[in-house]
């Protein structure tokens, strides 16, 4: 199924929720660290008005984005289940333009060849995904199955475990944009890798979430430690 094109509110919330964490790298390297500067003790001269007030004012606002990296935070960990869902969602569109989009290919390829994976939850995602029209699913399951099969089993040259030989022998077939395994190849299915690619995806997003939230706890921590600082040092004078 492919990702519809109208957005629903709920997907609107999880982008929002997305956008939001992904501006927590740039946001704490120029104001976390650009707060700190300013709250040093040169700018607590009495004769530096000025630009005392404006590490003041640097100060509020560093506590706006503060604030906003936590609500991205909790949009995201709120909508994480629909935000896995719009994932395999787009998964699976990938897989309808496969054969006929080089994107979507390239994007396959390179994903199942480096995670050693293939389809969405199983190698089975690929079974009539490949075909543009009805004509050419009857004209490729002639080709392909002349003992009267009725399901074609095709997958990627990409799904292949490494250096097995019929991913590089005769039992390839060019269709489009790729090449394709043909289905006395997969007889044996232990030539291709059956797992999905979806739980390597998934894997890799919650570590690049967790890593950038990880990140944004120790830099909002530096910047509260700054402030206890400032604190200090001004009840001091």
């Amino acid at each position: 199924m492919l990702v519809s094109g109208g957005a629903t509110a709920t997907k609107q919330l999880w982008l929002l929720g997305l956008r939001l964490l992904q501006l927590v790298d740039v946001q704490a390297v120029l104001l976390h660290g650009s707060s700190i500067l300013l709250s040093n003790r040169f700018f607590h001269d009495p004769y530096s008005r000025h630009l005392n007030g404006m590490s003041h004012l640097w100060s509020v606002l560093t506590c706006c984005c503060m604030l906003t990296n936590l609500l991205a935070m909790l949009l995201f960990f709120r909508f994480i289940s629909i935000t896995y869902s719009t994932v395999q969602d787009s998964l699976y569109g990938g897989l309808e333009m496969y054969q006929f989009d080089s994107v979507w290919s390239d994007f396959w390829n390179n994903l199942q060849t480096h995670s050693q994976c293939c389809g969405v939850q199983n190698h089975t995602d690929w079974t009539g995904m490949l075909w543009e029209t009805p004509e050419k699913e009857d004209q490729f399951r002639r080709l392909l199955l002349p003992d009267g099969g009725q399901t074609p089993a095709l997958v990627p040259i990409s799904c292949c475990r490494k250096q097995h030989h019929h991913c590089t022998g005769e039992e390839r077939i060019n269709l489009g944009v790729t090449e394709l395994l043909r289905t006395a190849a997969l007889h044996g299915t232990s030539i291709i890798n059956h797992t999905g690619c979806f739980a390597s995806v998934q894997n890799s997003l919650a570590s690049t979430v967790r890593l950038i939230s990880t990140l944004d706890v120790i830099l909002c921590s530096m910047q509260v430690s700054g402030f206890k600082c400032k604190r200090s040092s001004t009840i001091a004078a």
